[in-house]
């Protein structure tokens, strides 16, 4: 009975593998994708051995797969036509093969637990070590900032649905831990849009958890005094980054828009002048030479067309440009279906699946989380496994 049981629990740890390791490797190392190939066809591989084909009969039931099931499609057609493909090819066929056969009863509290801790851990290493240790400029991380604050941003609404689900004290502290640690490496960051992002998700779960739960007088006096600490320890580096904000605003004030946000006020507008002339189709990734008509027509600055963005640094602008007002419309679908389809709209699962929307919707205001495969795979594996859940608690 005991080896059976050591079996069991053997054979669960490596069909949840590929999920520890989205929150944890698939962030630190740089191709973390292709390692989660592997891990993701382990598990499978065990799934089909243990459930035969029971699990996938199940998953296939999924509205929200047959929509990764699209995609996949559509990645496939543009992979081979040669033509435009918002969809990372590799990411998308991950997030439908794992979608397929993993049970997803396993993904309980007791399994989020230990990897949101983890996850708590190695994120605010990570931080810590390029920021204080190592000192690497955040471009040079192995993971730009701004999306590596975006899954930061994941772990502390999970951590946060967590804590509030969680009656043993010990874990609690532990959770609340990972929630100050969480918190204190976006600060060092010095990533402003993970703020954005994380700031009003965060006070939207605390007062709708308080007041289901009819305590928001206390868990208000609590999270501010708790912010208020967190606030003072890391006033130095909030300081440096509200002086930098204050001084480009200044520039920009001036007529001189080349600091961080002033290039981002010009690609957006320049953004806006591209959609107006190609506004159903799009432009791929052949915007470059239209930037340089903006800039000889005086729209834009000639440094901003120089520049030569990759992305238009919000995600709804970017999609809009590169795949029309059709490409729009799909990314909608895509962030809103799961939502008005749930079946429980007031569950833990649904809380999740409206925090990570929420917090991708308003990073996008600022980034394009899609454009980054990490923050693609994490987003649409959580929403689909939740999803998938909906009807169910996180419990045991």
């Amino acid at each position: 009975m005991l080896k059976d049981n050591i079996i069991e629990k053997g054979a669960n740890f490596l069909i949840l593998l590929p999920i520890l390791w989205i929150f944890t490797g698939l962030f630190i190392l740089k191709d973390g994708d292709k390692i989660l190939v592997i891990l993701t066809l382990v598990s499978t591989t065990i799934s089909l051995l243990i459930y035969k084909t029971s699990i996938y009969k199940e998953n296939i039931k999924n509205p929200y797969l047959w929509l990764m099931f699209a995609l996949l499609f559509i990645s496939i057609i543009c992979e081979s036509l040669h033509i435009y493909n918002p969809i990372n090819f590799r990411a998308i066929a991950i997030i439908t093969v794992l979608l397929c056969f993993l049970p997803f009863k396993l993904i309980s509290r007791n399994t989020l637990f230990p990897i949101i801790i983890l996850a708590s851990i190695s994120s605010f290493f990570f931080v810590y070590w390029f920021t204080y240790i190592q000192v690497v400029n955040r471009q040079f991380w192995p993971i730009n900032a701004i999306p590596y604050t975006t899954y930061i941003c994941f772990i502390t609404v999970t951590a946060l649905i967590l804590f509030f689900n969680i009656k043993n004290n010990i874990m609690r502290f532990l959770i609340l831990s990972c929630l100050c640690l969480n918190i204190s490496a976006i600060f060092i960051s010095e990533t402003r849009g993970a703020l954005v992002a994380l700031a009003p998700t965060l006070l939207g779960l605390i007062l709708y958890i308080s007041y289901k739960n009819k305590t928001i007088k206390r868990n208000m006096i609590v999270s501010t005094i708790g912010l208020v600490i967190l606030c003072t320890l890391s006033y130095p580096i909030l300081e440096k980054r509200i002086t930098q904000t204050t001084a480009d605003i200044t520039l920009i004030k001036s007529g001189d828009t080349n600091t961080s946000i002033g290039l981002r006020l010009d690609f957006w507008k320049a953004a806006f002048h591209l959609i107006e002339k190609s506004p159903f189709i799009g432009y791929g990734h052949h915007y470059f030479k239209q930037l340089d008509l903006l800039a000889n027509e005086h729209i834009i600055p000639q440094y901003a067309a120089s520049y030569k963005p990759p992305h238009f640094h919000n995600q709804f602008i970017d999609i809009s440009v590169k795949c029309g007002l059709f490409g729009l419309f799909a990314l909608l679908v895509l962030l809103i279906f799961p939502i008005i389809k749930l079946t429980s709209k007031t569950n833990n699962e649904a809380l999740l699946i409206y925090s990570y929307t929420s917090i991708l919707i308003l990073a996008g205001l600022t980034d394009v989380p899609f454009f980054h495969k990490q923050l693609f795979l994490i987003f649409f594996i959580m929403i689909g496994i939740m999803y998938g859940r909906n009807k169910q608690q996180l419990k045991n």
